[in-house]
This record gives C-alpha cells, structure tokens and sequence, in this order.
C-alpha cells in the first residue's frame, strides 16, 4: 500500500486540509429540524474522528464496516477512516432490509471477504450487529462512532482502496467490490465536469450504502465543499413534500435519484404544497439506477413547470457501482432526446427500427415502453462501445452488450472468479446490459441476464413492465416482471403481492404482446413480501425466478 499523497487523494481528501468556513452541510434531524455545520466544524469533527478509531486500534489498511444511518456521524466517521488510511464499507441499515436472516446474510458476505477486525455500528444497531457478527465468528469489535478532542493528533495515512462498495443485488448475490482512490477521484472529477456544480448542491436523501447515494449524492458535493444537506430515506418517504419545499425556498442547483423518487414526487405533492416556491436555481436533475420512465419525468417537468422548473434541468444517466457510478450523461442545459422503436424485435448485433426522434417536454408521453430516453454521452475520459455476442463493437443503431472502459472502472471484485476476472479488470467493464448508441449518445434497453430469447429475439422485462405500469393493470410497487426457460420453452412471469381482479385478461394479453403465445405468459399472486428486494429497493429479479423453479413460491388463497 502507498503512503504517498498524490493528486487522487487530495481530490478525496483535500477538504479535511482547507476546510471552508462560510460554506457546509446540513442535517435533517429526527424531530424535523436541521443541523448545519460548516466544512472546519466538520473537518475538526471528522479529524477528531480518525484520533478516535486509532486509539480504538483501526490501522492504515483495516476495512472497517460502517452501519450508521445518514447524517454527521456517517460523514465523521468514513471520512475519519480515509484520514487515516483505513477503508470504510458501508452496510446497509437493519431496517433497509425485509428479514434477520436477510442482513445476516449481507454480514456474512462482507465477514467472509475481509475478515473485519472492528466494525462500526450506531447505538441502535449495536445489538443486532454484534450479535450477528458472533454467530459468524471472527473476533470482529463492534464500536459506536466515536471522537477524540485533540483533531491535529490524529495520524494520517494515505491508502490505495477508498471503498469496498457492496453491490445492490439485482443482478444477484451482492458483491463486495474494490473501489480504489485513483477509482474514486476520477468519477468525482468526470461528475463535477458534467454537473458543475457552483455554490449550492442538493437536498439528497438517497441510502449512502448504495453506489448513486454515495458517490453521486454525497461524496460529489462534499468534496467540492458546496453547500449541501443530508437527509435519510425515510425522512423522505414520510416528508416528500418537505423535502422538495427546501429546493423551492433554497438555491440548490442538483437533485439525483431514481424512478422511485420522482414517482414518490408525483403521488405525494400537490399545487398546494409548492405555493410560493422557486425553483428556478435547479440546473440539475440526475435521473438513473433503473429503467427512465419518459412519462414520469414529463409529468414531473409539467408539475414544477409553472414554479419556475426549466425542462432542461432533466438529465437521464447511465451508471452502475462497477463504473464507480456516472458512466454517461445528458449535458447539462441540453433537452433528453427520446427515440420510438418501432416493433418488438430487438435482436442483439442487429439494427433497430428507429422510428422517430423527439425531445422531452412537460406534454404527456403515450407508450413509454416504446419510447427509449436518451442516457447522454460519454462522460469525460469514459469510452462505451456496443458488442455483439461475440463481442464485435457494433455501429451506431445496433443493439449490443454496453461496454465501458476508463479510469473510474472499479479494480476488481474481492474474491474475483475467472469468469469475473474476464468481465472486469484493468479498466475495463462487460456491463451485462444492454443497449445502443445514436449519434454518440447511450440508449438502456435492459439487462441481458433478465431477458430471454424466444424466436431468437430478447424480449426484456423492462420493456414488458414498464407497458404494464403505463396501462394501469399493476402497479410497479407491487409486481415485478421476471424470464427465463423452463422445459426448454421460454417463459415470462408476472409476480404480484395484489389480486389483479379483472385485470388479469389484460395483463396476459399485454405479455403474449411481447411472447407472441399466450403458453410462455404466466401469472402468479403472492403474499405481501414474498418479492425479494435489494437494499435499494429494486426487486431482485435472478432471486425470485430462481425461487419459482425451485417450486418456492405459493399462490395467495384469495388470488
């Protein structure tokens, strides 16, 4: 491990030496109230911090698990672990997840990997983390967050890995991936290019476990010392409303989330609530992490309209953790462009029936499945290619496996298998999803491990439920689309926790749309929370198919 500093870890690192006194961040605390601390109140804090965890025994090197919800603590202490030269991993919460068995299982995952010697977990997670840590052995010390009133003792040291980032689990079992500084500093360069963020950051309340939450929400804006503010999840959840009021009544230029969280938006806010708000000062609205909605962004573009919201403040990317976050992006000030394929064909290394080209508006969009959103250009210093299955770059309208190469490509993961080893490593990642470029910008069909070929075309599930959505017959919180092939005949699954009633003939025709023959369409009615989730909500699509083959899920008896 270096201990030299370099360019890399000031970018990281460089606020703790010349913290700003006028400017720093807020927090959203439980009785509804904020917090503010500037950045030297909170770089003293964060030193006093890495004083704290050295006497504690945390040495340059350690990987250290960080369960602590979003707020001062979480700032001070991964970044009191940086300062010192250990490597933090943060965990989601207990409550992030269904079930005990659940986080366990996410704590043997990290346990198995790194062997941790001290984990750092809030009060009220204390118990449950250190007695699941027990179970799996190990001597792991579970230690609450911590300080030491003497900040310029604390020793520093300068590591190579900036974070051991755990993968959602959409795609599978989560997996515990090496982000090093060099990693890290390079995405945080090519987002502050992108979104130039000047003064003001964002409200965000995005999981800090999650890679869009950290990296985009937090880390971005730190780092550049803008002002900015940290609430957590469900502070969101509970207070929508509240959360986009301090956008109206405060200058801040960025937001970023998920579809989630504009659809959140929409069935939460009201005229009413955004009365004598502005929010003309945001520039920059990131959307990512799962399939674009172009129906929801309009509508979303349409309901703060008339409060000073520019359209053009939309900006669809394409990320993903393994890239350490932002890949592509639509420009800032640039209008998302949307493309219609015609027909349902959509065979890799073949061209697309690129039907029409039109940009987003606030009007509303009739077929959003047939609709592709443009996720942007190529951020600085990151190449995308498109390849055909045998791994051929392909011209521009064909549809391919999306390929990244750059210097934000994460090192690797721990425990690399071959097959691993073979998809991502020295700079370069075979995402596993899939898509295609038009006039030098990335359009996201899907994941290729969620599709499945009938006739030899692939048919994704993202396609299917996002048409089921559009027409009204589920509803995206409580069904998911999953496929594969049973018996040798290909099949797609609509799984739903809600009785869909006499809707159901309409969601089998929906599907047979896409199949071509009512025999590969099935619909199965679950209980509440038999649909496995990640830790940030999306559903885990490999998880649940697999437990359908295995027999392991039971019919609902109202269904």
């Amino acid at each position: 491990m270096s201990q030299r500093k370099t360019a890399d870890h000031e970018r990281l690192l460089g606020w703790l030496d010349a913290p700003s006194d006028e400017r720093g961040m807020r927090f959203r605390l439980d009785d509804g109230s904020w917090q503010r601390l500037t950045y030297r109140e909170l770089a003293r804090r964060t030193l006093g911090a890495g004083a704290a965890l050295a006497d504690a025994g945390v040495r340059p090197g350690d990987v250290v698990p960080l369960v602590v919800p979003g707020g001062e603590d979480f700032v001070t202490q991964f970044f009191g672990l940086l300062a010192i030269g250990a490597t933090p991993s943060v965990l989601p919460l207990p409550l992030a997840l269904r079930a005990g068995e659940g986080y366990q299982s996410q704590l043997k995952a990290i346990t198995a990997r790194i062997h941790p010697r001290h984990a750092i977990a809030d009060p009220r997670y204390h118990d449950i983390v250190g007695e699941n840590v027990a179970r799996i052995g190990g001597g792991t010390e579970v230690i609450a967050p911590r300080y030491a009133d003497r900040p310029d003792e604390a020793p520093r040291a300068w590591g190579d890995l900036a974070v051991l980032q755990f993968t959602s689990g959409s795609r599978g079992s989560p997996r515990a991936l090496r982000v090093s500084v060099a990693n890290l500093a390079a995405n945080l360069r090519m987002i502050g290019s992108w979104m130039d963020p000047v003064g003001h950051g964002a409200v965000t309340w995005l999981p800090l476990y999650h890679d869009m939450g950290l990296v985009g929400g937090l880390l971005g804006a730190l780092t550049l010392q803008v002002e900015h503010a940290l609430m957590r999840p469900e502070q969101f959840v509970r207070d929508t409303p509240g959360w986009l009021a301090e956008y109206g009544r405060t200058p801040y230029t960025s937001m970023c989330m998920p579809n989630f969280g504009f659809e959140r938006v929409l069935a939460t806010v009201r005229p009413h609530h955004l009365e004598g708000l502005d929010f003309s000062a945001l520039t920059a609205v990131v959307s990512g992490a799962e399939r674009i909605d172009p129906a929801v962004l309009a509508r979303f573009a349409a309901l703060l309209g008339p409060y000073g919201f520019d359209v053009r403040a939309l900006m669809p990317a394409y990320g993903l953790a393994e890239g350490t976050l932002a890949v592509t992006g639509v420009g800032k000030g640039d209008l998302p462009r949307l493309v219609r394929v015609g027909g349902l064909e959509r065979r890799l290394g073949e061209k697309l029936d690129v039907r029409e080209s039109t940009e987003l508006s606030t009007e509303p969009v009739a077929e959003p499945w047939n609709w592709q959103v443009s996720c942007g250009p190529p951020l600085e210093s990151a190449r995308v290619e498109i390849l055909d299955e045998e791994g051929a770059p392909q011209p521009e309208g064909v549809l391919g496996e999306i390929f990244v190469q750059g210097p934000s490509v994460a090192e690797g993961y721990a425990d690399a298998t071959p097959e691993d080893l073979a998809r991502l490593g020295g700079g370069k990642l075979y995402t596993g999803d899939a898509g295609f470029l038009l006039d030098g910008e990335l359009y996201v069909i899907g994941r290729l491990g969620d599709s499945v070929k009938i006739n030899g075309q692939n048919v994704f599930v993202e396609d299917i439920e996002l048409e089921l959505v559009a027409s009204g017959a589920v509803s995206k919180r409580y069904a998911t689309v999953v496929a594969g092939v049973v018996r040798g005949e290909p099949r797609v699954l609509v799984v739903t926790e809600r009785p869909l009633g006499d809707r159901l003939d309409d969601v089998l025709s929906v599907i047979t749309s896409f199949t071509g023959d009512e025999g590969r369409a099935q619909v199965l009615t679950v209980k509440r929370g038999t649909i496995p989730l990640t830790s940030s909500r999306k559903p885990r699509r490999r998880s649940l198919w697999l437990a359908y083959l295995a027999g392991e899920l039971k019919e609902r008896s109202d269904s």
